[in-house]
């Protein structure tokens, strides 16, 4: 949605010191503005585009530099990504504490408002976040000095709207331009009279809106085509086994043998498997593998190795180094016959939990994890929920160790991670939603 464009540019004109001002105010006086040195706005905008490399291809339009694009069409899809999932890590230690600690409620909020479900603890939590901004962004920029009050834009006092109407009318990515804007890009592509572009623009949506409606009114005008090529293989569940893989039938071996042993349960070591290299997700994105992707030169892959997945209850996020369908026993026949079935699995490399001080700091925008390469383990492939982002970083923690990380970056729109960890902010008690209000949303089909 825009809104979140509109934040962005307010949002980056302080920090780069090109809002207006006005006697007796001075950029000097501002100290979150830490991009007016030129010099230090460039080196971010490199680590944006550097961070930007890491994100999985399901994403769309990675965030462009924006020390180099910013004036020459920047998206508000870009703006989304960078503002609202690379920016908290981006600038964790950089923009002063209390200014990122506003920053970081902004984005949580955004985060949850974002997604297609949301629960009635998300709504609550969401709007005790973007209580605490708004007044924590007046106290801190615009300081009720009359030469600042431009600071104070419409989409400042937007965002306190974003819950309730939520609640009247359902997740704002269920209603947004972009469904609109596509039609719109796919129109203007059509288009083959430059001479009349207007009319020809007309006709042609003209012309779709006819061949639609004959669709409608004769299914077998368009015969469905099968989705995925004959040598994919249907899991169930909306989970689809993809190509590549291997060539000839192998035993097990490393990584991930002892764990595929493990997992069996048994000592049958006379069968052999095959690596397969992708699986599309239940939400439609595509999981790939660390054994294809490594073929291939970094700058050339947009990495979707890394997921989201649930063991045991507990979200976690892994590294997917190959998918594979094991023999398994499923009993005895009435011939006493053993019978085999596939178990469809992926052997993955375990990330640790995300620094839980960090974790808390940042209102849950900032999950900075290990990459644990000895816990290899072996689960089920529908254990996945999604594609994240994992791009690497060296933050010095709370608790004052510095060390190699990855934090996570979600699409936006997707269910989020929580990792059992609820928002417990000042505001999360005295800001909460009336109870009556939500449920009466709920009851209406709302979030």
């Amino acid at each position: 949605m825009h809104l979140a464009q509109l934040l962005s540019d307010l949002l980056l004109s302080l920090w780069r010191g090109t809002m207006d001002h006005i006697l007796p105010d001075h950029v000097s006086m501002w100290p979150w503005a830490i991009f007016h040195d030129a010099e230090t706005w460039e080196t971010h905008g490199e680590a944006v585009s550097n961070a930007a490399q890491h994100l999985p291809g399901s994403f769309d339009q990675k965030p462009r530099n924006p020390a180099e694009k910013m004036n020459s069409g920047y998206k508000t899809w870009e703006y989304q990504v960078y503002i609202f999932g690379l920016g908290p890590v981006l600038l964790f230690d950089i923009l002063p504490r209390p200014y990122w600690l506003n920053y970081c409620r902004l984005v949580r909020g955004f985060q949850l408002i974002n997604q297609h479900s949301i629960s009635h603890e998300d709504a609550c939590t969401a709007q005790a976040l973007f209580t605490q901004w708004e007044l924590e962004f007046e106290t801190l920029y615009y300081q009720r000095r009359a030469e600042r009050l431009h600071f104070i834009r419409s989409c400042v006092h937007q965002v306190s709207h974003l819950v309730r109407e939520t609640v009247k009318k359902g997740p704002p990515i269920c209603y947004s331009q972009w469904t609109m804007e596509r039609t719109i890009g796919n129109l203007g592509q059509e288009i083959r009279q430059p001479s009349n572009p207007y009319a020809n623009l007309s006709r042609e949506g003209v012309r779709r809106c006819q061949v639609n409606a004959l669709k409608a009114m004769m299914p077998d005008l368009s015969p469905d085509k099968p989705p995925f090529p004959t040598t994919a293989i249907d899991l169930g569940d909306g989970y689809i086994l993809l190509h590549k893989r291997d060539s000839w039938p192998m035993v097990p071996r490393e990584p991930g043998a002892k764990a595929i042993f493990q997992y069996l349960g048994h000592r049958c070591r006379d069968f052999k498997i095959r690596w397969w290299a992708r699986v599309r997700l239940l939400n439609g994105q595509i999981a790939r593998t660390a054994w294809r992707e490594t073929k291939h030169p970094p700058e050339k892959v947009r990495p979707a190795q890394h997921v989201k997945i649930v063991i045991e209850g507990e979200t976690r996020v892994a590294e997917v180094l190959y998918f594979t369908r094991l023999p398994v026993e499923a009993g005895i026949d009435n011939d006493d016959n053993q019978i085999w079935v596939w178990k469809d699995v992926a052997v993955i490399s375990m990330f640790s939990l995300p620094d839980n001080d960090l974790l808390e700091l940042s209102c849950h925008t900032v999950s900075s994890c290990r990459l644990e390469d000895d816990d290899v383990r072996v689960i089920d492939i529908k254990s996945f929920l999604g594609v994240v982002g994992m791009v690497p970083h060296k933050p010095t923690l709370p608790s004052g160790v510095t060390e190699d990380h990855y934090f996570m970056v979600e699409k936006p729109g997707l269910d989020i991670a929580t990792f059992g960890v609820p928002y417990e902010g000042p505001a999360a008690q005295d800001d909460q939603l009336d109870e009556q209000e939500v449920e009466a949303g709920e009851d209406d089909g709302g979030a």
